[in-house]
């Protein structure tokens, strides 16, 4: 059995820290307590039945209020100074992924920032996105720093106007990632090919200009 204790801080209003504990059992997530919901709530078989006994526990009660008082509102300062001595940026990469069937699969990923709180949106023309969203847990990277990703999974031709959207503690506004459709891989291929099939093409041609001039325009 074990526990995780939480200070959950959002701003330097210290009223509004939130304290929250996350108890396991056999690795089992069993229940948890949340400060601003005021008591405890069972997620597993067990943890209700744990839940139920601690909220009817005066002295339990009493016991989560002093810790919250001790451990999240009186170091509310100090919290909110780490963090901004460590906030790291997120780094964003948008792109198309491997999606199924004939649909087309964007993926919004942000990866190495801190601290891990973090939102990411899509947007078409403006207007928020969910449906066709697919958003992952934010995952540590075990250097104290977190990744995400975010996929949205849309029809054919309904590419225009899509936009990424990412928002974090380290950024003074929202940063906006604008998807620019473009050519699949076997057209960009041929393209390239192309290109340079014309460019050693120009330079065969020059080379045999210049041999013309000196074999048939021999200078005075």
């Amino acid at each position: 059995m074990y526990s995780n204790f939480w200070c959950d801080v959002h701003s330097a209003e210290r009223l509004q820290a939130e304290y929250l504990i996350d108890w396991y059992f056999n690795r089992e997530h069993t229940m948890r307590y949340n400060s601003t919901v005021g008591h405890w709530t069972g997620l597993s078989r067990a943890g209700f039945i744990t839940a139920s006994h601690f909220n009817e526990d005066d002295h339990d009660v009493l016991q989560r209020k002093v810790e919250r008082q001790l451990i999240c509102v009186d170091h509310v300062d100090t919290l909110l100074k780490v963090i901004e001595e460590n906030v790291v940026e997120p780094a964003v990469d948008l792109a198309e992924a491997a999606g199924s069937g004939p649909d087309t699969r964007l993926l919004c990923a942000a990866y190495d920032f801190y601290p891990k709180r973090i939102r990411v949106t899509w947007h078409r023309d403006g207007q928020e996105v969910t449906s066709g969203v697919t958003l992952s847990e934010a995952m540590p990277n075990g250097d104290w720093t977190y990744q995400v990703r975010s996929y949205l999974d849309f029809g054919p031709g309904r590419q225009h106007g899509v936009s990424c959207t990412v928002e974090h503690i380290s950024l003074r506004e929202p940063k906006v990632y604008h998807w620019e459709p473009s050519v699949n891989r076997s057209e960009r291929g041929f393209l390239v090919g192309g290109v340079c099939a014309l460019l050693l093409g120009a330079v065969v041609l020059s080379s045999g200009l210049i041999k013309y001039r000196r074999w048939f325009c021999p200078r005075a």
